[in-house]
C-alpha cells in the first residue's frame, strides 16, 4: 500500500503546475511588468493571455461605403460592409466578427499613413485591400459601370446621436476591359 505522502515525482508536477498557474494569473494583470513571464513562453501557448479588454478599447466603428460612375451618372453613397445588428447568440457565437475587426485594422492602419507627410495613400497595402474589397462589390453588384470610389467614414457605433467623420475619399478608380485601372 502506498503512503499518503506525496513521492517526490508527484511533489515536483504539483510544484510545477502551481507555479505555471501563479504565473498565468500574474499575467492577466494590466501592467505591462507582469508580461515578462511571457517572454520564456517560446511557443505563445503556455501562457495564456485571457485579458478581456485592449488597453485603449474602441470607441468608434468604421464604415467603408462606396458609389458608382454609370452611364447616368453618380450612384448615392452605399455601404460597401453591413454592420449586422448584434444578437445575444453572438456574446457565445460570433465568426463574422473577424471581417469586422479586419475592417477596423485595415481602416485604422490607413489612417495612421494620414499623418504622415509625403505618403502616397493610393500606394499603401491596406488602401489597395480596402480598394479592391470594393471593386469586388461593385462588379457583383454593377457589372456595367465606368468605375467607382469610396469613402472611409468614422461614427460612434451604436449611438447615432452625433454625426459620423468622414476621414478619407478616395479618388475615383476606373475600371476598364474587366480591370481596375492601375
Amino acid at each position: 500500500m502506498r503512503s499518503p505522502r506525496l513521492d517526490g515525482w508527484t511533489g515536483l508536477l504539483a510544484a510545477g503546475l502551481a507555479t505555471w498557474f501563479g504565473v498565468t494569473v500574474a499575467s492577466q494583470h494590466p501592467n505591462p511588468v507582469f508580461d515578462r513571464f511571457r517572454e520564456y513562453d517560446f511557443t505563445g501557448l503556455a501562457i495564456a493571455n485571457w485579458r478581456f479588454f485592449a488597453p485603449e478599447p474602441a470607441q468608434h466603428d468604421f464604415h467603408l461605403l462606396h458609389r458608382v460612375l454609370g452611364a447616368d451618372g453618380p450612384s448615392p453613397w452605399a455601404l460597401t460592409v453591413e454592420i449586422p445588428e448584434r444578437s445575444w447568440r453572438q456574446a457565445v457565437w460570433f465568426p463574422d466578427r473577424r471581417s469586422d475587426k479586419a475592417l477596423f485594422d485595415v481602416c485604422h492602419e490607413l489612417l495612421r499613413h494620414l499623418g504622415i507627410p509625403g505618403v502616397d495613400l493610393t500606394g499603401t497595402s491596406a488602401y489597395r485591400v480596402l480598394s479592391d474589397s470594393v471593386e469586388r462589390r461593385v462588379r457583383a453588384e454593377h457589372p456595367a459601370v465606368k468605375g467607382f470610389q469610396f469613402v472611409i467614414a468614422r461614427s460612434a457605433g451604436y449611438d447615432d446621436e452625433p454625426d459620423p467623420d468622414y476621414l478619407l475619399v478616395s479618388p475615383f478608380v476606373p475600371l476598364t476591359d474587366g480591370k481596375a485601372a492601375a
